[in-house]
C-alpha cells in the first residue's frame, strides 16, 4: 500500500508540475506578446495626425481626404507589424466601442463601415482615459479568429482623449507556442514516468535483496534458538523425570544414616538445580534460552560455567539474533578449549554488563594457552585452532562474531596467558534505539 500511495502521489505531482510549467510558459509568452503590442499601439498613437482625426470627426464619411490619408497610414502600419487589424474606435455615450477608421484598403472583407460597433469593452479601455495602453485577453471571434488586442490613447493637443488606437495581434504564434509546450509536457511525463519506474523496479529490487538476506539472518538465528530451545527443554524434562529418583536416593541414605553421602549426592544434583534457576537470573528470554542450553552442556563435561549477568539487564539495542550469534559461538568455543584443559579445573565465566551506551561481554575459559600468532588469526573466516573433522566446517565461528560486532560499531580483543583465555567485545548501541 505505501509503495501504491508514493506512485499516485509521484504521478499527481508530475501532473501538477507538468501542468504549472505549461500555463506558466504560456502566461509569460502572453504577457510578452501584449507587451510588444502595447509598445506598438503607442507608438502608432504617436504618429497618428491627431488634427487630421478631428477633422474627419467632423465629416465622417468614406470619401473624406483625412479619412483616406489615415487609413493608408494605418494599412501601412499594420503590414510593417502583421497585425490583423489596426484601426481608431471611439466610445459612444452607452459605453459601446465603435470604429471610424480601420486599416485595411477598401474591398476587403474584414473592412468595417464607420461607426461599426466593436468588440472593446468600456472596462478593457479604461486604462486609455488614464492616459496608459492596454491590452486584453486571447479573444476567439467566430468572424475575425483568435486574436489579442493592444491599444493606445489618441490624444489631442488640448490634452483630450478623441479616440483609441487599437492592434488585433493574430495569436497563431502562441498557438504554435502552446502546442509546442504541450508536446514537451508528454515528453516530460514519458520522462518523468521513465524514472518512477526505475525508481519502483530499483525499490522492488532492493527490497528483495533486503528481505532475502534479513530471512537468512533470521534464519540461522532462529535454527540456533531452536536447537538450543531444544536442549534446554530436553534437559528440564530429563531433570524432571529423575526427580522422583533422587528424592528416592536421598531417603534411603538418610534412613541408613548415611549423611556425608547424602550430602555429596545432593552437591552432584545442584547443578541441575543451577540450570533450572538461571531463568531468575536471565531477564532476556533468547539469552535465557542460549544460557541454559549452554549450561547443560558445559554441565555435561565436567565445566562449571559462573555467569555474571545483571538480573533486570535485557539487552536493549541489540537484535536477539546477534545476541545469539556471539554468545552462541564464544561459548561453544570456550567449552571445546576447556575441554582440553589438563589441570582438573574445567571452568567458564560469562560476565555481561552495560557501561553508559555500551555493552561489555566477557568470556573466559580455561585450556590451553594461545600463541600470539594464532589470536592474530583466529578471526579469519575457516581458520582453526582444532583438528579439522571430516564433512564438517570449522573456524567459522569468530569470523561470524567478528561480523555480528562490527554492526554495533564495537569490536573484539582476545588475551591468553597461563591457560587462561579472555574474549572481550563491545558493543555500541548509542544509536540504536
Amino acid at each position: 500500500m505505501i509503495l501504491i500511495v508514493a506512485i499516485m502521489l509521484s504521478v499527481c505531482f508530475m501532473v501538477a508540475n507538468i501542468l504549472l510549467v505549461y500555463d506558466s510558459t504560456i502566461r509569460t509568452v502572453e504577457i510578452s506578446i501584449a507587451t510588444q503590442s502595447m509598445k506598438t499601439a503607442a507608438d502608432i498613437a504617436r504618429e497618428v495626425d491627431v488634427a487630421s482625426f478631428e477633422r474627419f470627426l467632423q465629416k465622417p464619411t468614406e470619401e473624406n481626404p483625412d479619412y483616406i490619408e489615415l487609413n493608408h497610414f494605418l494599412n501601412d502600419y499594420r503590414k510593417k507589424i502583421g497585425a490583423k487589424h489596426v484601426y481608431i474606435v471611439m466610445m459612444d455615450a452607452q459605453g459601446n466601442s465603435r470604429v471610424m477608421i480601420n486599416g485595411l484598403p477598401p474591398g476587403d472583407s474584414a473592412q468595417t463601415y464607420i461607426g461599426e460597433l466593436c468588440t472593446l469593452t468600456m472596462e478593457e479601455v479604461k486604462p486609455a482615459y488614464q492616459g496608459d495602453t492596454f491590452h486584453t485577453g486571447i479573444i476567439h471571434d467566430p468572424k475575425y479568429g483568435v486574436y489579442m488586442t493592444a491599444g493606445a490613447p489618441l490624444i489631442s493637443a488640448s490634452g483630450q482623449l478623441v479616440g483609441i488606437v487599437g492592434i488585433d495581434i493574430g495569436v497563431e504564434l502562441l498557438e504554435q507556442i502552446e502546442a509546442n509546450a504541450l508536446t514537451n509536457s508528454i515528453f516530460h511525463v514519458a520522462a518523468n514516468l521513465l524514472v518512477l519506474i526505475l525508481i519502483v523496479v530499483s525499490y522492488t529490487v532492493i527490497r528483495g535483496w533486503y528481505q532475502r538476506e534479513t530471512l537468512r539472518a533470521v534464519g540461522d538465528s532462529e535454527q540456533t534458538f531452536q536447537r538450543e530451545f531444544r536442549a534446554i527443554l530436553a534437559s528440564i524434562q530429563s531433570i524432571r523425570h529423575d526427580f522422583a529418583n533422587h528424592l528416592q536416593v536421598l531417603f534411603g541414605l538418610l534412613e541408613l544414616k548415611k549423611v556425608d553421602r547424602a550430602r555429596e549426592y545432593l552437591r552432584g544434583l545442584q547443578a541441575d538445580v543451577q540450570v533450572v534457576a538461571l531463568s531468575e537470573q536471565v531477564a532476556n528470554p533468547a539469552l535465557l534460552v542460549l544460557l541454559h542450553s549452554k549450561a547443560e552442556k558445559a554441565r555435561s563435561h565436567q565445566i562449571e560455567m559462573d555467569l555474571h549477568i545483571p538480573p533486570d539487564e535485557t539487552f536493549d539495542g541489540v537484535l536477539s539474533s546477534d545476541l545469539i550469534k556471539i554468545l552462541s559461538n564464544l561459548l561453544d568455543n570456550a567449552i571445546e578449549a576447556a575441554e582440553e584443559d589438563q589441570t582438573g579445573d574445567k571452568r567458564i565465566s560469562l560476565t555481561m554488563r552495560k557501561v553508559g551506551q555500551s555493552y561489555q561481554v566477557m568470556v573466559e575459559n580455561t585450556g590451553p594457552t594461545l600463541s600470539p600468532q594464532a589470536i592474530r588469526r583466529l578471526s579469519e573466516a575457516g581458520y582453526t585452532t582444532k583438528a579439522n573433522e571430516t564433512g564438517r566446517a570449522r573456524g567459522y565461528g569468530l569470523a561470524i562474531v567478528r561480523e555480528a560486532v562490527r554492526k554495533y560499531a564495537g569490536d573484539m580483543y582476545i588475551t591468553s596467558a597461563k591457560g587462561r583465555t579472555c574474549f572481550s567485545i563491545v558493543l555500541s548501541v548509542a544509536d540504536r534505539k
